[in-house]
């Protein structure tokens, strides 16, 4: 694909400009060249790192100078630009539409459009209680008040409550069972269907509430969930797994670690589930080596794995006294799994679910910051974006790229 510059430089806009031209006629000029620039070359500066969607309150400015030229200004660190579209590239000259609230004799005419030549310029739950928003009435806010930032971090703290105990609870009974290698298995790939189901989505969940921060490894959400995939296909892969251990539990050859407490909410889930795959087989003529075992059971295992593992998990935190209102979130997210078995052979409504999840959450949040730190992941997390200060000391020591021939005192981003 042949470059734009050249159609551009040719184009009677780009021509030399009259110096009479007023304000107005100066910053509709710079609008048509912007528009033409981001048209030809789509590269688009219009995120901030603090404020990521929140365009309208944008902090960089292009103040208009005396002598027709602009001031492009970056008054703090948030307000750097930052969109990898439009990344510097080491001895590649670019340019780029960067958006900036325009300033014109002190008065400010909102933001606008403008050419510029590109210089370089428990991780999530941390960053969103530090990370502001700005409403209508220019009141900044924690972008942690918005349920949709709340749900995956809260939800992710009641999970890693209830797999603590969990874990323990699966060494202990997978010793106890050391003469026994199927029920070890059994033991093992519940504890890691449940596991890997829940961290895969939540991962996924928690880099994009952080927007393009938890795409970038150095803030180690995106690389803890690659992890995570690959935990799934080691040492025995999930799937496989679930097949093989779906259809001998399915065909009675062996039973799971019986329920402490059949009547419970997962119990029921569990024993329900594993009834209706059973009702499905019991009328296959070939039984499990019919061709509709393939069809109708196969697809099946995974969820009858996963409802062993929700069942043992939620006892094993119930047994070691975990927080009730923790452990109640985890039950109510295991039962949002699968709320259509729940409303159909329950009295559970949907209605009643979302509001029990809602009162939950409502009741964690204040306590936020204290589960956070609970969680001693403090140690271990370099993420820059954990506070304003290591944010600041990471980007200091980035790499600066500069344009060939540009002076000291130009405006950067």
């Amino acid at each position: 694909m042949s470059s734009p510059t050249p159609k551009l430089l040719k184009a009677d806009l780009f021509k030399s400009s009259s110096e009479n031209l007023t304000d107005d006629e100066r910053i509709d000029l710079s609008n048509q060249r912007a528009y033409a620039v981001a048209k030809a070359y789509s590269e688009l500066m219009l995120t901030e790192v603090g404020h990521g969607l929140d365009s309208r309150n944008l902090e960089t400015t292009a103040t208009l100078l005396p002598n027709g030229d602009f001031d492009i200004h970056t008054p703090n660190s948030n307000a750097a630009k930052f969109t990898p579209p439009s990344w510097p590239r080491k001895g590649f000259p670019r340019v780029a539409l960067a958006f900036a609230r325009l300033l014109v004799s002190g008065d400010d005419w909102g933001v606008k459009p403008s050419i510029v030549w590109l210089n370089d310029v428990f991780v999530a739950g941390k960053y969103k209680l530090r990370r502001q928003i700005t409403r209508q009435n220019s009141k900044p806010v924690p972008i942690i008040s918005l349920r949709t930032q709340q749900l995956p971090i809260l939800h992710a703290l009641a999970q890693i409550a209830v797999f603590e105990p969990f874990a323990q609870d699966s060494i202990q009974q997978f010793k106890r069972s050391n003469d026994i290698p199927v029920i070890q298995q059994i033991i093992s790939f519940t504890f890691k269907a449940v596991l890997c189901q829940a961290s895969q989505p939540r991962f996924h969940a928690l880099s994009e509430r952080c927007g393009a921060q938890g795409l970038s490894e150095y803030n180690q959400i995106i690389g803890s969930q690659l992890e995570t995939c690959m935990i799934s296909i080691a040492e025995g892969d999930i799937s496989a797994m679930s097949i093989k251990i779906g259809t001998e539990l399915l065909l009675n050859r062996y039973q799971p670690p019986a329920p402490m407490n059949p009547t419970c909410l997962l119990a029921q889930h569990e024993k329900g589930l594993f009834d209706e795959s059973r009702s499905i087989l019991k009328g296959l003529k070939g039984g499990h080596r019919h061709a509709e075992f393939n069809s109708l059971i196969l697809p099946r295992c995974p969820a009858l794995v996963e409802a062993i593992g929700h069942r043992r998990a939620y006892e094993a935190a119930a047994k070691a006294g975990v927080d009730s209102d923790l452990l109640a979130l985890y039950e109510i997210h295991a039962v949002l799994l699968d709320p259509s078995w729940y409303i159909q052979h329950t009295d559970l409504t949907r209605e009643y679910l979302f509001q029990k999840e809602a009162r939950l959450l409502d009741t964690l949040l204040p306590r936020l910051d204290t589960l956070l730190d609970s969680t001693g992941a403090g140690l271990y997390c370099t993420a820059p974006i954990l506070s304003l200060a290591s944010w600041d000391a990471f980007v200091d020591r980035l790499e600066t790229l500069e344009a060939v021939g540009m002076s000291e005192d130009k405006a950067r981003l």
